[in-house]
């Protein structure tokens, strides 16, 4: 009897550039639209674009493209925010992360995945856990945890009291 080792993993594009990511970790995909602005935070470190409301949460949305040393965004280009819950650390964080678009879900056998090769080590491999060959495009299976990381979540939680003050004094300011 086999044992199956695949996993379905969501992939999405970044420049010229097809990554994955474990679809147990997608909670929503948001097309940008007037209803899911992305709202700017003073002070925000550079990967940060700001933040969205997300079912009532007020969630960080990441650029992931700045966040992986790639071409930034131009005005009015388009980009879709997958909402995704990544444990980081003891605890679980709801994240948006700027994409360019989502490609598919696909079945990846993991025996199939092999390491980030050496020549690919400066472009922020760090954040790759292996790479997989599939219908001869190379689809790069992303740590986002390892991405966001710890400094980042100390960095969002700076932010999400600095949001919560602003909120508070926007209250009062109405009272």
């Amino acid at each position: 009897m086999s044992i199956n080792k695949s996993q379905s993993f969501l992939t999405f594009q970044l420049a010229n550039e097809l990554f994955a990511i474990s679809v147990h970790k997608v909670l929503e995909i948001i097309e940008t639209d007037e209803e899911h602005n992305i709202t700017p935070l003073p002070k925000a470190p550079p990967t940060v674009s700001g933040v969205i409301n997300f079912r009532g949460n007020v969630i960080p949305v990441i650029d992931t493209r700045m966040k992986f040393d790639m071409p930034f965004y131009q005005e009015g280009e388009r980009f879709v925010v997958m909402v995704l819950n990544l444990q980081i650390g003891d605890t679980k964080h709801l994240v948006g992360c700027k994409t360019d678009k989502v490609v598919d879900v696909i079945e990846i056998d993991m025996d199939k995945v092999e390491d980030v090769p050496a020549i690919a080590k400066g472009y922020n491999s760090e954040y790759i856990d292996g790479v997989v060959n599939r219908n001869e495009r190379f689809i790069m299976l992303l740590n986002l945890e390892e991405a966001i990381g710890s400094d980042d979540i100390v960095s969002l939680k700076k932010e999400d009291v600095e949001l919560e003050e602003a909120s508070e004094q926007t209250v009062e300011n109405k009272e």
